[in-house]
């Protein structure tokens, strides 16, 4: 019986990692695309966005910013409700600071 569930075990934490990496790459490709389209930036340009973007936004932060380049407003506004005012400024900023710079990558 302990045997079965540390199997359970072992396959639920596979399923959470492959959700987790399904739902990272989904974000991924929104972010590039909306780098490419929206920033104008060579491929170098919008990795380093990417990799900005997972380097200095939290889960919550990083929620919020797909539903806004995504202009989702209902799960922009629910992913705000869960920010602070400070998370909101460094997104804020983050979004100011970034494309300046990744535009020469």
């Amino acid at each position: 019986m302990a045997n079965l569930f540390a199997k359970l075990a072992g396959a639920t934490t596979v399923c959470a990692v492959a959700l987790a990496t399904g739902a990272a790459s989904a974000n991924d490709e929104v972010i590039l695309a909306s780098c490419k389209a929206e920033l104008q930036l060579s491929d170098a340009g919008c990795a380093c966005v990417l990799d900005k973007v997972h380097s200095e936004l939290s889960d919550k932060q990083l929620e919020f910013f797909v539903a806004a380049i995504s202009k989702n407003q209902p799960v922009m506004m629910q992913a705000q409700m869960a920010l602070t005012g400070a998370e909101m400024m460094e997104i804020a900023n983050f979004m100011t600071v970034t494309p300046q710079q990744c535009q020469n990558q």
